[in-house]
């Protein structure tokens, strides 16, 4: 009788990156999709994919959360413009949650948001996947594609 021989695959390494931050009265403002006036506090945030690979991204805040993911740019004045998706409650408790593939060939703008108006309160970005994910600031005062105005405020955890 042949002894039982035991192979396990070594489980995939998952990394997280983190990216914490809070809308404030100092926060930019816009008009949501579903129209009406530029009231909504909101945060776009660079997404840098170094490994092409399937990701998740959920906000986690104590209030409802809304996400917009666009690739290569984002423009204010014109929020439907390269938009990817857009989610409310998909990671539960009002959280917003993205899993989907990444291709390391783009750079992605995450614009995390509240679902109500005129909300202020602090919030962190959970990027979940097989490799370490750059998150940056982004001040899109202009009317000009993104321009990186700060530096990288991610940690790998």
């Amino acid at each position: 009788m042949e002894a039982f021989k035991s192979s396990s695959l070594a489980p995939s390494t998952i990394v997280n990156s983190t990216y914490s931050s809070a809308w404030t009265t100092n926060s930019q403002k816009f008009a949501r999709i579903s129209g009406g006036v530029a009231n909504y506090y909101y945060e776009a945030i660079r997404v840098i994919v170094n490994t092409s690979g399937n990701y998740n991204i959920t906000s986690s805040s104590n209030i409802d959360t809304y996400g917009y993911l666009y690739a290569s740019s984002f423009y204010p004045s014109n929020i439907s413009l390269n938009l990817i998706a857009q989610d409310d409650d998909s990671g539960g408790n009002l959280q917003f949650k993205f899993t989907r593939f990444f291709d390391s060939s783009v750079v992605y703008i995450l614009v995390a948001t509240t679902y109500s108006g005129g909300v202020m309160a602090p919030f962190s970005i959970i990027v979940s996947g097989p490799s370490r994910v750059s998150l940056l600031y982004t001040n899109t005062t202009s009317v000009t594609p993104m321009n990186i105005t700060t530096a990288t405020i991610a940690s790998t955890t």
